[in-house]
């Protein structure tokens, strides 16, 4: 008599519903069951940490957990890293492993993976001790522990780098909406960083710069022949000397010739 119990597992985002034998581990539920093999099995007792998952945020060992224990559980494994928030194309740990060779020959990979993720999520920028103490229960049988090391580092200033690349949109689109300290331009710019209406502006077309054209008036800024027009309506204003908008910029700047 089999006796199945049904379960829901959400795996890298998705929800799964399968039936296991409580006596299923939750390593061949994600591997044979999900056919997701990216997580390894390495020694069926706990100690390569091969089968390294993320459990609702925590490194477990799924060998040694049954599938029914993570009954309603969020479980991320190595599939599900590329199409986290922080990953671009592939996530940073994925590209420090690639960039300094700490994929040796890959096997223990997915679970170093996995804890290192859970060390960059707890501690962002960890020294080399607390990244060997994190990946401690895991196993490199091509003993590569020093470019793994340096390949979680190098995940760590990525994710900095990144963090910091944000930071500093935000700041631009502070800029646009109401001249931020963090803009030497909006600050310097009238209207607190809006194009000033004299220039034709406003906060829709304003670029950044403090003489802002405004782009041209009532034209949608992503029609691409509305812009060509005005631009070649510039054009011919300038040749025939008949440009009064530019000679009115110019005045209301304070210019002098």
């Amino acid at each position: 008599m089999t006796d199945e119990r049904e379960i829901t597992l959400t795996v890298n985002g998705t929800e799964h519903t399968i039936e296991v034998e409580p006596r299923r581990l939750l390593v061949h539920a994600i591997r044979e069951d999900l056919d997701m093999t990216g997580t390894h099995i390495g020694c069926d007792t706990g100690n390569c940490g091969a089968c390294t998952v993320l459990k609702d945020g925590e490194p477990i060992k799924s060998c040694l957990m049954f599938a029914a224990q993570a009954d309603g559980a969020e479980i991320l494994t190595v599939e599900g890293m590329e199409d986290l928030p922080e990953a671009d194309d592939i996530h940073p740990l994925q590209e420090g492993f690639r960039e300094e060779h700490g994929l040796q020959c890959g096997y223990c990979t997915p679970g170093m993976l996995m804890a290192g993720k859970a060390l960059l999520d707890e501690h962002p920028d960890p020294d080399e001790e607390t990244i060997r103490d994190a990946i401690s229960g895991n196993l490199c049988r091509c003993t590569g522990y020093q470019n793994i090391v340096r390949s979680i580092e190098y995940a760590a200033e990525e994710l900095e780098n990144r963090a910091a690349a944000d930071g500093g949109a935000v700041a631009a689109d502070g800029a646009t909406g109401g001249g931020s300290a963090a803009s030497p331009q909006g600050d310097a710019s009238p209207e607190g960083g809006h194009a000033a209406p004299e220039f034709g502006g406003d906060a829709d077309t304003f670029c950044g710069r403090e003489d802002c054209c405004g782009g041209p008036d009532g034209a949608d800024p992503f029609d691409r022949d509305a812009l060509l027009e005005a631009n070649d309506a510039d054009a011919a204003g300038d040749a025939g000397g008949t440009d009064d908008a530019a000679d009115t910029d110019a005045d209301d700047r304070g210019d002098t010739k």
